[in-house]
């Protein structure tokens, strides 16, 4: 049954990021499935290499963190090493894919959270490069053909299995800033509401998780990582402001 892709459109939009395509579910061969919007700007020339991407080892993302890279519109150096997206876009990826355990993009090697079995990073090699965390190519880090600055969320496969004391806390490392949109959303214990008044629209989605006890169930698995989100937050002097650009 759809769940990840849906759900986490709705989420995005709920938070305030915009980041993720519009999906939806809809029924085929009598059973319900998710549908993601094309976006042919998301493929500039070759369609078969896939969507366009940033290509950049974890070392790198941490130190674009720490340089702020193009913060209020200010050109890095040339030697910088900056990429090409907004520092506040690294703001709002990590919140999203913390609450919904997203670590394909962030954290693709399972470096920071106790693996699975079935999980991809269990594949032979896969987990090894652990040992060498700085070199970690980080994948599906995604723009538009157009937009070089700003991220869009793709291959939004959440998991809402994952235990409370097994989170990948190595989502949030380096980040500094979160988006005060995003965070009084769950400050305000608005989340629910504002999730059910939007998941409600989608009637096929609705029905396909069991109605609304079934979805209350997701939703309580990400108030309880919002809540922990909110003390991580407070633990570490991590300011929140506005992220409009």
């Amino acid at each position: 049954m759809p769940k990840f892709c849906v759900f986490a459109f709705h989420l995005d939009r709920v938070l305030g990021l915009n980041r993720t395509i519009p999906a939806v579910s809809r029924k085929f061969e009598g059973q319900a499935c998710q549908v993601v919007l094309w976006d042919v700007s998301l493929y500039p020339k070759d369609l078969a290499a896939g969507p366009a991407t940033v290509r950049m080892t974890w070392k790198e993302y941490q130190n674009s963190l720490t340089q702020r890279c193009w913060q209020k519109n200010v050109n890095p150096k040339s030697n910088s090493g900056c990429s090409s997206i907004y520092h506040s876009e690294w703001s709002k990826l990590a919140l999203f894919d913390f609450l919904l355990q997203i670590h394909s993009r962030l954290d693709p090697s399972c470096c920071g959270f106790r693996s699975w079995q079935e999980d991809v990073c269990v594949q032979p090699g896969r987990h090894d490069v652990c040992k060498d965390q700085e070199n970690i190519q980080l994948e599906n880090i995604v723009h538009r053909e157009h937009d070089l600055r700003h991220l869009v969320f793709t291959n939004n496969k959440g998991f809402f299995d994952r235990n409370e004391d097994n989170l990948d806390f190595r989502l949030l490392e380096g980040i500094k800033e979160l988006p005060e949109q995003a965070v009084s959303v769950l400050r305000n214990r608005k989340l629910r509401e504002k999730l059910l008044q939007s998941l409600f629209l989608d009637q096929m989605y609705w029905e396909s998780q069991g109605g609304r006890q079934g979805i209350d169930k997701l939703i309580d698995v990400i108030e309880r990582r919002a809540n922990i989100l909110l003390t991580y937050i407070n633990a570490h002097g991590i300011k929140v402001i506005p992220m409009n650009d």
